[in-house]
């Protein structure tokens, strides 16, 4: 019994990463092209190497 336990957990966990890292990848995808539209091309570029830069993009106002 301790030994199906501690499979089922195993998977369990692949399960909630594999999860997370979807919701990571969809929500910089979202936060990039949101950087995109406000013209913060700079930022754009640079985010592929630091994504904070895509939130800090995404976060303040569009260029004039």
């Amino acid at each position: 019994m301790p030994a199906q336990l501690l499979a089922w957990e195993s998977g369990a966990w692949f399960t909630i990463g594999g999860l997370a890292g979807v919701l990571w990848i969809v929500l910089f995808i979202f936060l990039g092209i949101k950087c995109l539209r406000k013209g913060h091309w700079v930022m754009f570029i640079v985010g592929f190497i630091l994504p904070l830069f895509w939130i800090i993009g995404a976060v303040i106002p569009a260029r004039r």
